[in-house]
């Protein structure tokens, strides 16, 4: 539902955006380090909407270099990029779900072997391929009306020309997005379901799947009630060494001890009003200006659910440091946003609200979808400063360096599997649900921003209170969302 003060603020930057000047016409719409190299459509399956990109993952398999784009109904699309300039779709999991969540993975008693699990959250087809293979090994897949249960699918794509189904885990709440933890023995469900779902106990689901053809039992890590749309768990990110897990759970933001993945405990549960909704949470470890290592968590504000506003820009991103004893309270750092003031390319309809990342911890970048907004490129070294006795400061916090979008794009994800040690050049791949696959190429040029290159860069305690004036009464003529991206 949107608020009084968020109509008025779509008003207030509508006019701002009309004032500047209509936008231009011309595509591909991008800051001067970034170019366009290919786009590729995904055929319409299972339905009559192409395209309809959404999570996107990587993997090398047999010398040769994969993207894994997943969609709306038409199946994950496994694409050879091996050479960027010339990728192909090379092969379909056709499996009619929605969601397409995608993760790949490995387990090291299954040598040689690669697997994805692929997500079914409120609608499945039960005809597609996945559905089919997946009862033909004895998976009951079909409910009662004969539509596809949902949950996550668990294919082999060791040849990722003929990629197979092996198993399949139902969670009746739907598999929103899944999580593998990195031993490969365990599947983190996070289902998303909203406040309705309170009154059947909020909470994770986890699966082992060591046995990977005969999964266990599915058992559930308990969340906290909050109050808002609701607090279960949206999406969750482990860390590198599996001993924990972030999770962000629409009103809340949650950390929890995996150390034994088949009994997770919650370190902590905390909050931001700030926040609407708690759609992704990724922590990275960055070092200050004397060596010491500090840890961080990147939490991406989801606003209205990327519901349709029309207004560019809403939600954006905040950070928090998680290190040592600060794990258990995390210390909110700050806020970025981007700085593009305009009606989105769909007047009523079009969303502008930051969405699926991906963070770079050794080259300081993280890759971030923007809906409307396409993809951004944003430098996080400014988040550190120097420590003065002991206590760290914040840097001059995070800057946007590259941006990459089409007139009339609705980008889900925005990834790259690798970046230039030096030179900090990549191909960037934005998963989109009107374009399909877009291929940019970003030039790194020492990570300094191009001339579009913009954003908005706010300390934790600015943003809060900029927040709170938001929530309260608006005075005459102000401009919530605008004012954050100036």
């Amino acid at each position: 539902m949107r608020t009084r003060i968020a109509a008025a603020c779509a008003a207030a930057c509508t006019l701002a955006a009309a004032a500047a000047g209509p936008a231009s016409a011309q595509a591909p719409i991008t800051s001067p380090n970034v170019s366009h190299v290919k786009q590729l459509k995904y055929e319409a399956r299972n339905g009559t909407t192409p395209n309809y990109g959404t999570d996107i993952e990587f993997t090398k398999l047999g010398g040769r270099e994969y993207a894994l784009a997943g969609s709306y109904r038409n199946g994950l699309q496994i694409v050879d990029i091996t050479n960027p300039e010339q990728a192909s779709i090379v092969a379909v999991y056709d499996c009619g779900v929605t969601q397409g969540d995608v993760q790949v993975f490995r387990q090291a008693d299954e040598p040689g072997r690669t697997f994805i699990a692929y997500t079914s959250d409120t609608y499945g087809d039960g005809t597609s391929t996945c559905y089919r293979e997946a009862k033909a090994l004895g998976f009951d897949v079909h409910k009662a009306n004969g539509s596809g249960r949902n949950g996550t699918f668990i294919a082999e794509i060791t040849d990722p020309l003929n990629p197979r189904t092996i198993s399949f885990v139902e969670f009746a709440k739907g598999s929103h997005n899944i999580t593998v933890h990195p031993s490969g023995n365990w599947l983190y469900n996070s289902n998303s379901d909203l406040i309705t779902s309170v009154v059947n106990s909020p909470g994770i689901e986890y699966t082992d799947i060591s046995e990977i053809s005969r999964p266990g039992a599915t058992r559930r890590l308990d969340l906290p009630v909050r109050p808002g749309l609701g607090t279960e768990s949206h999406d969750l990110t482990f860390n590198e060494r599996g001993t924990r897990a972030y999770s962000a759970a629409l009103s809340q933001g949650v950390i929890i001890d995996t150390t034994d993945p088949g009994a997770p405990k919650i370190v902590t549960s905390f909050l931001n009003p700030a926040i609407n909704v708690w759609h992704q949470a990724d922590p990275f470890t960055l070092k200050d200006a004397t060596g010491r290592e500090r840890e961080y968590l990147m939490v991406e504000d989801e606003y209205a659910g990327a519901a349709a506003g029309g207004e560019c820009p809403n939600g954006g991103v905040w950070f928090y440091e998680v290190t040592g004893e600060l794990e258990k309270n995390p210390a909110l750092v700050g806020y970025f946003n981007i700085s593009e003031v305009r009606p989105t390319d769909q007047p009523v309809l079009g969303r502008c609200t930051a969405h699926v990342f991906d963070v770079h911890e050794d080259q300081q970048i993280a890759t971030i979808a923007w809906y409307n907004a396409g993809s951004r490129v944003l430098d996080l070294s400014g988040l550190t400063g120097v420590s003065l006795g002991g206590t760290p400061i914040v840097g001059d916090g995070v800057k946007e360096i590259g941006s990459a979008r089409f007139t009339g794009s609705d980008t889900w994800s925005a990834k790259t599997p690798k970046i230039h040690p030096v030179k900090g050049d990549y191909f960037l791949y934005s998963n989109d649900t009107a374009r399909g696959l877009d291929i940019w190429r970003f030039r790194g040029d020492g990570k300094k921003p191009g001339k579009g290159a913009q954003g908005r860069w706010m300390s934790g305690s600015e943003a809060q209170a900029q927040f709170a004036a938001e929530r309260s009464e608006p005075a005459a003529g102000y401009r919530p969302f605008c004012l954050l991206a100036q």
